[in-house]
């Protein structure tokens, strides 16, 4: 079995399914999956919604990253939230507001059909 590795400025630390994850509380959570689906991205827009409870939609961009994606999840509060012509997240590069960050070899047939053509989806 081969492993499958995505380069970043974080240090690989491995854990049950994950790997990659940063411990800093500070900032969002990264992971790296093979393939990402509609559940990983529910289960941390639910956990970090424990310390948002205001958050009334969440964000959810991917961007091509090497041979994979970068699916970044952000949570909005009201004013926050663009509206559905948005063609992709304002700082495509940078963490900034995020609350989790994977980075997927693959998105699953669930996740790719929920972004269909676009780059963002915004869940409300």
């Amino acid at each position: 079995m081969s492993s499958f590795v995505i380069p970043t400025m974080i240090p690989p630390v491995t854990t049950r399914h994950t790997y990659g994850m940063s411990p800093r509380a500070d900032g969002p959570l990264w992971q790296q999956v093979q393939t990402l689906g509609v559940t990983e991205v529910v289960m941390a827009i639910l956990e970090a919604r424990k310390a948002m409870p205001a958050a009334t939609a969440a964000a959810v961009s991917r961007e091509k990253h090497g041979n994979g994606f970068r699916v970044r999840v952000s949570l909005l509060e009201g004013a926050d939230i663009p509206d559905a012509s948005t063609e992709g997240p304002e700082d495509p590069h940078g963490i900034e507001g995020a609350v989790a960050v994977f980075l997927a070899r693959e998105l699953g047939k669930d996740l790719a059909d929920a972004f269909g053509t676009k780059d963002m989806i915004i869940l409300k």
